[in-house]
């Protein structure tokens, strides 16, 4: 059953025209110098970008990993997207690469890698391409993906509203570094969190 299967897999996949099937990535460094920024800001970069290639491009995952400043301001914003009509995954990150000659933080870059589900060296994408497993079964496998997460809305709180609520809370800034991202409260919604040893500071997400 596996020849016949491996041709019928290589013209599904022919004909699926709308998934992504190999990575892409992209790469963008505008002229002059950047700022640290609010999440907002960066998050118009990256939306930009998913909805190139996918219109109904949903949010994943947010986070700051050098934290931020009380204003709510980053060097460094990351972002993962779930894109449903290319049955992709986008990963994008917004930073200041710090090289002095662009200024006090540096250059301002744009950074984003599109990877295909499954990933090529994926079991599931090996048992396909061998023709073990049906093309079907990327679709079945892709659904139950996107149910792992919940998307996570795109007009949350900005970054500043959420730094002032975390300080109020006792988020000792200026004594300990911290991750700032998305995560899921007590009552199952999304939050934002920091979490810095056994201490937990969140806050409403949107």
């Amino acid at each position: 059953m596996s020849a016949p299967r491996k041709l019928l897999n290589h013209i599904d996949r022919w004909l699926d025209r709308s998934s992504l099937h190999e990575a892409v990535t992209v790469s963008d460094r505008p002229p002059g110098g950047g700022v640290p920024c609010v999440v907002s800001v960066a998050l118009e970069r990256a939306v930009r970008e998913a909805h190139r290639h996918d219109g109904d491009a949903r949010l994943k995952h947010v986070l700051a990993p050098q934290g931020a400043a009380a204003d709510g301001a980053a060097r460094r914003w990351e972002f993962v997207f779930d894109l449903p009509e290319r049955r992709a995954k986008m990963m994008s990150q917004w930073y200041l690469d710090g090289d002095a000659k662009f200024g006090r933080f540096g250059r301002e870059c744009f950074d984003a890698v599109l990877k295909p589900f499954p990933l090529p060296d994926s079991p599931l994408a090996q048992g396909i391409a061998e023709g073990k497993l049906a093309y079907a079964q990327r679709a079945i496998a892709w659904r139950e993906e996107r149910r792992r997460t919940p998307d996570l809305p795109m007009n949350f709180r900005d970054s500043d509203a959420v730094m002032a609520d975390l300080l109020a809370q006792g988020l000792p800034l200026k004594s300990a570094s911290f991750v700032l991202r998305n995560g899921i409260g007590p009552s199952g919604q999304p939050v934002w969190l920091v979490q810095l040893g056994d201490t937990p500071y969140h806050c409403r997400f949107s």
